[in-house]
């Protein structure tokens, strides 16, 4: 494939974008379940195959037949064509996602829980606190419509809870795997007959594991709530509430000599100073639905939340006796709140129009440490917290309002548009002034104007074809500007924001039992926000002038014969920069962190009683692993095989699971550190390993 050739047909796609971004990104619950073909993040609730949109839908019920520990969120988002979910096996940082070749990080995808945002306002976004064990659907948005979702929206996935429903059942379950891995869990359901008895789901659980390398060992609880329930008046109204509980050690990366040395080791830097991070968040979202009339609906949703983090990182005692210097301990306490206020107008059976505005906040007192006491050059003790070396609070928030507008201008043509207002202003009071430090308060605010455009026909039968562009405005967070690439003190205020213009085209059919999707997409971007290196565990970012995205999606998912069920995916993307920059950025090298081709395969047989037994696939090719493309984390093919058996016996039900992973013993890298500056990028995956487990459920 040429893919100097692919701008051409986005070219002719220009002024064409898709709507599919009516999603609601704090709609805190839906009430009703809707049928597995409509797609929830649109909010004219299409079917999967009408939506002008690269939309990919995951259900609970294929997680847990999958088995496995249930512990990242990427053990859910495989199989998805144009995203990358690299699960790390290090509790201690987040998973790796990118949509299309988007940064790498929980950064530039936008994620919400049952509606409440789990990227904030800065787009940093957060994964530890999500419960697998109690997940309904996952619906994973890609391409230029999210920009509608403003400020870091490369892609959108959103995840919701199952709904309660009667009869009421409570379950409870074990899995116990390799490297002293166990998750227990408890979930009740039910409810949702009459007014006063609201639908419920309540889900606990607890992960922990000795993990699969040296230092590596992790603790996670988790709690969550969602409750529904109709008003006097008709309104739809809803409760969720979310609390986690981390603590894991952090093993960090290794050379490629390690590596190949001992891939379980880690540096002398992570025990010596004992790099580890915990957590705990609690959060709490309400929705309110009204009809007002025959043709109108208004929507008011409300969060809130409070994240506390302390990391130690492994940054040697020596190093902190420079000026300015904001030591080896990281603490923060995060306040957060938003709203969303929409209203639905249908202005005749062919038009109808959307108007809102939303608000986002967050606040976090931060301070740094030394990470040893006594004299740097001879500590009497390592990987405890120290003096004071930084002590700022940083405020964030947007106010976006937004319009958008779908039209069905013809019998089998659509056009959808927005337009969204993103601002974004940053914050920071400097509270740790000294002699050697002075005095880095700052300000600064970002805004763009996010036009939105798609065009979809559906002239042939059970095919939509469809076209789109937007303008896309992504600010670097807060974590991206905390330190700068000079090693002074203060905020990296002069990161700037990514911009970008974003153009695909589409086409989706109904093949056999399932849905095939393709979709050529190329995105142009400048101030693209790239790694400047990794510092003894401290990430730098620096402006890198243009890039370029383009390439090629294709998937599909259904049933063969039966209960014979078959998902593939493949995803290209040539992601380059195209301008030399400062870093060992030259035009035509690859952006590193991203692989060019990505595969999935996998088939099962998911009878709905007895047996159930399944293969999975996953190739990707070589990942570049710093700006000059000198290194890289080499291809791998890795296979995966599960089986299970559920037995039902009056009002109880037994399903029993066993999962293997890498299953012929491969030795490869699945994540990397992009720019480490002492070399260290490989983050090595475990070998061969195992989980079992048992669900016990009776319905009352």
């Amino acid at each position: 494939m040429n893919t100097k050739l692919l701008p051409i047909p986005f070219a002719l796609a220009l002024g064409f974008y898709q709507s599919a971004a009516w999603a609601d990104p704090t709609e805190v619950t839906d009430i009703e379940e809707l049928p597995a073909t409509t797609v929830t993040a649109t909010r004219a609730q299409m079917e999967q195959l009408q939506t002008p949109a690269s939309v990919a839908i995951v259900s609970g019920q294929e997680l847990q037949q999958r088995g496995g520990m249930k512990a990242d969120l990427s053990e859910a988002l495989q199989g998805i064509a144009g995203l990358s979910a690299s699960n790390r096996h290090n509790y201690a940082q987040e998973v790796q996602l990118s949509s299309r070749g988007s940064r790498s990080g929980v950064r530039g995808i936008r994620l919400y829980v049952d509606g409440i945002p789990a990227t904030m306002p800065d787009g940093q976004g957060v994964t530890t606190h999500i419960d697998l064990n109690s997940v309904g659907r996952i619906e994973v948005l890609k391409g230029p419509f999210s920009s509608l979702y403003g400020n870091s929206s490369a892609g959108a996935v959103l995840v919701q809870t199952e709904n309660g429903s009667n009869p009421s059942v409570l379950e409870t379950s074990v899995q116990g795997g390799s490297g002293g891995s166990w998750h227990y869990g408890i979930k009740a359901t039910g409810g949702g007959d009459g007014q006063y008895v609201p639908a419920y789901v309540i889900s606990a659980n607890r992960f922990t594991t000795q993990g699969f390398r040296d230092h590596s060992a992790a603790r996670k609880n988790l709690a969550n709530i969602k409750l529904g329930w109709k008003a006097k008046n008709g309104a739809d109204m809803g409760l969720v509430f979310n609390h986690s509980d981390i603590q894991a050690q952090d093993p960090g990366g290794l050379t490629r000599e390690q590596w190949q040395q001992n891939r379980n080791q880690v540096h002398d830097n992570i025990s010596q100073y004992n790099a580890r991070k915990d957590v705990r968040q609690s959060q709490l979202g309400l929705s309110y639905q009204q009809n007002i009339g025959d043709n109108s609906r208004l929507h008011v949703s409300a969060y809130a939340g409070e994240r506390r983090l302390k990391q130690y990182l492994p940054v040697p005692s020596t190093a902190q006796t420079r000026p300015g210097h904001a030591g080896g301990v990281i603490e923060f306490n995060r306040h957060y709140a938003g709203a969303d206020v929409r209203w639905h107008y249908q202005v005749t059976p062919t038009f109808s129009t959307i108007a809102g505005i939303s608000f986002d906040y967050m606040q976090d007192k931060r301070r740094g440490y030394e990470n040893f006491l006594g004299r740097a050059t001879n500590p009497s003790v390592t990987g405890v917290q120290g003096a004071l070396r930084r002590n700022e609070t940083n405020t964030l928030y947007n106010i976006d309002p937004y319009v958008q507008a779908q039209w069905q201008f013809a019998p089998n043509w659509m056009l959808d548009g927005g337009l969204r207002y993103s601002s974004v202003t940053f914050k920071s009071k400097d509270r740790y002034i000294t002699a050697t430090n002075g005095d880095d308060s700052g300000r600064k605010r970002y805004g763009k104007l996010l036009p939105t455009l798609g065009l979809s026909w559906q002239g042939l039968p059970n095919t939509s074809l469809y076209a789109a562009y937007s303008r896309s405005f992504e600010t670097g967070t807060f974590l991206e500007m905390s330190y700068r690439p000079d090693q002074q003190p203060g905020l990296n205020f002069d990161l700037q924001p990514l911009t970008g213009h974003n153009y695909e085209i589409g086409a989706k059919t109904q093949l056999g039992d399932g849905l095939l999707t393709t979709a050529l997409f190329h995105s142009n971007t400048r101030n693209d926000i790239v790694s400047a290196g990794t510092f003894d565990g401290r990430a730098t970012y620096r402006n890198a002038g243009r890039t370029r995205r383009q390439g090629l999606e294709l998937g599909w998912k259904g049933k063969v014969y039966k209960h014979l069920h078959l998902t593939a995916a493949y995803t290209l993307v040539d992601a380059q920069f195209t301008e030399n920059a400062a870093g060992n950025i030259r035009a035509g090298s690859k952006i590193p962190g991203i692989a060019q081709h990505n595969a999935y395969a996998a088939l099962g047989w998911h009878s709905p009683q007895g047996w159930r037994i399944g293969a999975d696939v996953r190739h990707s090719s070589k990942v570049h692993v710093n700006n000059a493309n000198s290194a890289a984390a080499p291809a791998y093919t890795v296979a995966g095989s599960y089986a299970g058996y559920r037995w039902q016996k009056g009002a109880w039900q037994i399903d029993a699971n066993a999962r293997i992973d890498n299953l012929f013993n491969r030795d490869y890298a699945g994540s990397v550190i992009v720019n480490d500056a002492n070399g260290r990028y490989h983050e090595p995956s475990p070998k061969r390993h195992y989980s079992v487990g048992v669900n016990v459920a009776y319905r009352f």
